[in-house]
């Protein structure tokens, strides 16, 4: 049983063998045979000689006091881990790539990344023109349906571009196709618009602008075909900003934002005591006070086609308007009685309507050029008052009208603003 048992030749430690002849205490080869070691070999010893002569005798030698040193405590031998198989400690090589797979893969990113986020700075631009396109840019078109399309179309434009130009500042791809159906459709649309009210420099550059964002936002572009994309925003552009620059100088882009919403109004903002001049008949009319506005001709006419020329002031609501009309001998044969025809119309517009004062201006009641009458009615559920003057210049008769708020009626300087119509 023995013979299974080997001893360490190091730290003595009996242990039975090992395949790779490891102590399994101090990881050191045991290359002591695999006989059994438990008996440890005596030295021999000389006899002690016995002395046939007496000896003499030998004094006691005092011995010096020998100096006892402590014993350290014997241990008892902990568990040695068995080292069969040692791994080696230093890490494995990388695998190393060819160089020529990665580069194709960091070429493309670089180039998605450089024209992705000029993308969004693009579209948040166009945002902001957008914006302006609507409110500055003329709309030759009073159609209600349009005008509603282009407010919706502008308000989701914006938006989507504000998101989209954010988004691929960002880094972000997620929302290439949206950006693609965006820009597409309001190619069209925009476009369509466009050309529908004859405006074929703006198509122009909406078409410009979409195509060339769409190079910039959708695939990998090349360097060549990233400068076309770029340049045709570009272009694009610099055509709004000369339009911006003509239209202020033709109109302010103060009083355009004004009449942004309000289709109907055209021109430029008239002032007090500035003087328009008649459409059909060759007269004068003094404008009352500040921000008066021309309302566009078939809008006016639309209730009254003998409407020759309505002014409107859109922050009090006041209404100044110039009708020419035909004199008709069989209707009224002279001022007296067309001025009792024009208040028979009146009551019949606005049943409630009350007469506050009439007048001739001075003129012979048999020979009058001009009479003028006074009154108030609810117009549209709210107080108004209003001024009217007749006036007889050979075969036409012209009615000025004024009427406005009650409470803003003298604020606009509307009484006796129809007695400074001046007919030639």
């Amino acid at each position: 049983m023995d013979a299974t048992w080997i001893n360490c030749p190091h730290c003595g430690l009996k242990h039975r063998p090992r395949a790779q002849t490891l102590c399994p205490r101090c990881g050191r080869t045991s290359t002591v045979s695999r006989a059994s070691t438990t008996a440890i070999p005596s030295l021999p010893v000389a006899p002690r000689a016995t002395a046939a002569m007496p000896s003499a005798p030998v004094a006691p030698v005092p011995s010096a006091p020998v100096a006892r040193v402590p014993t350290p405590p014997i241990r008892e031998p902990g568990p040695v881990p068995t080292v069969e198989y040692i791994p080696s400690l230093e890490p494995a090589p990388a695998r190393e790539r060819p160089a020529a797979f990665d580069q194709p893969q960091a070429a493309s990113a670089s180039g998605a990344s450089t024209a992705l986020p000029l993308a969004g700075g693009i579209l948040l631009v166009n945002a902001v023109l957008h914006l302006f396109e609507f409110l500055f840019l003329p709309s030759v078109s009073t159609n209600a349906s349009l005008r509603a399309a282009q407010l919706a179309g502008t308000l989701v434009g914006v938006g989507l571009d504000a998101l989209l130009g954010i988004t691929f500042l960002r880094g972000k791809t997620q929302l290439r196709t949206l950006a693609f159906v965006r820009l597409a459709v309001g190619m069209f649309l925009f476009g369509g618009m466009s050309v529908y009210q004859a405006q074929y420099l703006f198509t122009l550059v909406v078409f410009a602008f979409s195509c060339g964002t769409l190079v910039l936002v959708w695939g990998k572009p090349s360097s060549f075909l990233a400068g076309v994309g770029l340049t045709a925003v570009l272009l694009g552009v610099a055509v709004e900003i000369i339009g911006f620059t003509r239209l202020a100088a033709i109109q302010p882009l103060s009083d355009r934002a004004r009449i942004a919403l309000r289709p109907d109004l055209e021109g430029r903002q008239l002032g007090e005591d500035e003087s328009i001049v008649g459409d059909r008949y060759p007269y004068k009319l003094r404008v009352p006070s500040e921000g008066w506005y021309r309302r566009k001709g078939e809008v006016a006419r639309t209730s009254d086609s003998s409407i020759d020329v309505w002014l409107f002031q859109p922050e009090h609501s006041g209404s100044l308007v110039v009708s020419v009309r035909s004199w008709n001998e069989a209707d009224a044969t002279n001022l007296q009685e067309a001025s009792k025809l024009e208040l028979r119309d009146l009551r019949a517009q606005y049943p409630d309507f009350q007469v506050a004062d009439t007048s001739d201006n001075g003129t012979p009641l048999q020979d009058a050029s001009v009479t003028t009458l006074t009154g108030s009615a609810a117009r549209n559920g709210k107080p108004f008052q209003f001024e009217v003057s007749l006036y007889k210049k050979g075969d036409k008769l012209l009615r000025v009208m004024a009427f406005a708020p009650t409470k803003t009626f003298e604020l606009l300087h509307l009484q006796g603003a129809t007695t400074g119509f001046r007919p030639d």
